[in-house]
C-alpha cells in the first residue's frame, strides 16, 4: 500500500521530467531545422532566385502555404514533419521537376566536337562523359596534367559506345601553351567551346610572370585568347562560359549596403571598371578576385557576336555544385551528402544545355526580333536562358547598358593585353 502510494506522488515528477525532455528535444530539432534551412537558403540560391523569377506567384504560395500549416498544427511533430517534407519537395522541384529536359539523342548530331577546358575532374569531366557516354559525342579533355588527363579519358571511354574521349594538354597559366593547344585543334573542326576551368583564388597571390593577376590570367584572358584562336578555324563556333551566380556581387552590395558600410568592400561597383582594367588586372590576387573573373566571363560571353558574327555564346551559371573546388566539398558529410549542393550529374546539366541546344532554341522566349547579333546570352541553374543584367539590382551606373560598355571596354583591354604580350 506504501509503494503504491509512492508511485502516485512521484507519477506527475516522472511525467514533468519526460515532459521536460520531449520538449528539450523538440528544441533541439527546431534548432536543426532552422540551420538547415538557413545553409539551404544560402548554398541554394543559384536556383531559388530564377525559381522565384518564373513561378513568383507559386512560390510565395508554396512557401506561405508550408509556413502557415506549421504553425497552426497544434502538434509539434507534426509541424516538423511539414518542414521536412516542404524541404523534401523544393530539393525535388529544383533538381528534377523544374530543370529544362535535355534534348533528345536523336535530335543531335554525333559529328559534333567539343572542347572543354578543366576537363579532368569536378563539372568539366562530367560534362565530357555525359556528352560521350549519353549523346555518342566526341569530346577533348583539355587539362595540365597528362596523367590527370589520361585517366579522365579512360574513364570516359571505358564506358562509352559511339562516341570518343580525347585529351589535350593545355596550361592555362601560361599563353604559349594556350597558342600551342589551339594551333593542335585546329587540325580539327571544333564546333562547340567549353571555357569551363576555374579555381577558388588564393588571397594574395602575386602576379605572375606577365605582371598579371594570376587567377584573372587563367580565368578570363587565357579563355578570351583560346576563343579567338579558335574563332580563326571556325567562325560559327559556339562558345559556352563558365560563369558564376557570384557576379551579382558586383552589384548587390552598391545597391543595397548603406555608403558608410561600402568601405569594406574591395572591389568597385561592376567588379571589372575602368580602375580595374587599368591597375587592378597587375596586382595581386585580391577577394573580389572570383566576382571580377566571372563577370568578365559574362561580359565575355556578350561581347563575341558584336565582333564575331557568325558567332554563338553563352555564359551559364551552375550554382553551387558539389566538386572538389574546396577541400571541405570533399568530406564524406558534405553539403552535397546532405542536398544542399548539387550533385556533378545533376549540377552540369545547364552546361548540357548550353552545349547542345540549337540556336534557334537558345533564343527562344526573348522575342522575335532578338538576334544574336544583340550579344551573347545567359543560362541559369534551371537550364533557362534569360538577359544580362536583369535583376533590380543591376540599376544606375550598372544598368544593363553601363555593363555594356564595360564589356567593351573589357574586349579591348584584353586583346590589348594579349597582343602586346603574346606578339613575339
Amino acid at each position: 500500500m506504501f509503494s503504491v502510494l509512492v508511485d502516485l506522488i512521484n507519477a506527475p515528477n516522472k511525467d514533468a521530467v519526460k515532459g521536460q525532455k520531449g520538449s528539450l528535444l523538440g528544441s533541439l530539432i527546431d534548432a536543426v531545422l532552422l540551420v538547415y534551412s538557413l545553409a539551404f537558403c544560402f548554398f541554394r540560391v543559384g536556383e531559388l532566385v530564377p525559381i522565384m523569377n518564373t513561378y513568383p506567384l507559386e512560390f510565395k504560395t508554396g512557401l506561405i502555404g508550408a509556413v502557415s500549416l506549421r504553425l497552426m498544427l497544434p502538434n509539434r511533430s507534426m509541424g516538423q514533419l511539414v518542414h521536412v517534407a516542404a524541404l523534401i519537395a523544393l530539393v525535388y522541384a529544383m533538381d528534377a521537376y523544374l530543370i529544362k529536359p535535355l534534348p533528345a539523342v536523336s535530335e543531335i548530331s554525333t559529328t559534333q566536337t567539343i572542347f572543354i577546358t578543366g576537363a579532368n575532374s569536378g563539372v568539366g569531366f562530367e560534362t565530357a562523359r555525359q556528352l560521350v557516354v549519353n549523346y555518342g559525342l566526341n569530346v577533348i579533355l583539355g587539362c595540365r596534367s597528362p596523367a590527370k588527363c589520361n585517366a579522365a579519358v579512360n574513364a570516359i571511354n571505358a564506358n562509352a559506345n559511339e562516341g570518343s574521349a580525347s585529351s589535350l594538354l593545355i596550361d592555362l597559366s601560361n599563353f604559349d601553351s594556350v597558342k600551342q593547344a589551339a594551333a593542335q585543334l585546329s587540325e580539327r573542326k571544333v564546333d562547340v567551346l567549353y571555357n569551363n576551368a576555374g579555381f577558388a583564388p588564393d588571397l594574395g597571390s602575386p602576379v605572375n610572370e606577365y605582371l598579371l593577376d594570376p587567377s584573372f590570367t587563367a580565368m578570363h584572358l587565357s579563355h578570351y585568347l583560346l576563343t579567338e584562336l579558335l574563332l580563326q578555324g571556325n567562325p560559327s563556333l559556339r562558345v559556352v562560359n563558365k560563369s558564376s551566380g557570384t557576379h551579382h556581387l558586383c552589384a548587390i552590395p552598391f545597391a543595397y549596403l548603406p555608403e558608410n558600410l561600402l568601405h569594406l568592400i574591395e572591389w568597385n561597383p561592376g567588379c571589372v571598371d575602368k580602375q580595374f582594367l587599368q591597375l587592378g588586372i597587375r596586382t595581386p590576387t585580391d577577394s573580389g578576385a572570383y566576382f571580377q573573373a566571372k563577370i568578365a566571363n559574362i561580359m565575355h560571353a556578350i561581347s563575341i557576336p558584336h565582333n564575331h558574327p557568325q558567332a554563338t555564346s553563352v555564359a551559364i551559371d551552375l550554382g553551387w555544385v558539389g566538386t572538389s573546388i574546396q577541400p571541405w566539398m570533399k568530406l564524406s558529410i558534405s553539403p552535397t551528402s546532405m542536398k544542399l549542393m548539387r550533385d556533378t550529374q545533376t549540377g552540369v546539366l545547364p552546361a548540357m544545355h548550353a552545349i547542345l541546344s540549337s540556336n534557334e532554341e537558345l533564343l527562344n522566349g526573348h522575342g522575335e526580333n532578338r538576334k544574336w547579333n544583340d550579344g551573347g546570352i545567359i543560362m541559369n541553374t534551371m537550364g533557362k536562358t534569360e538577359e544580362p543584367y536583369n535583376m533590380s539590382w543591376w540599376t544606375g551606373n550598372l544598368s544593363r547598358e553601363k555593363m555594356f560598355e564595360l564589356g567593351h571596354k573589357l574586349w579591348v583591354t584584353s586583346e590589348r593585353t594579349i597582343t602586346s604580350l603574346t606578339s613575339n
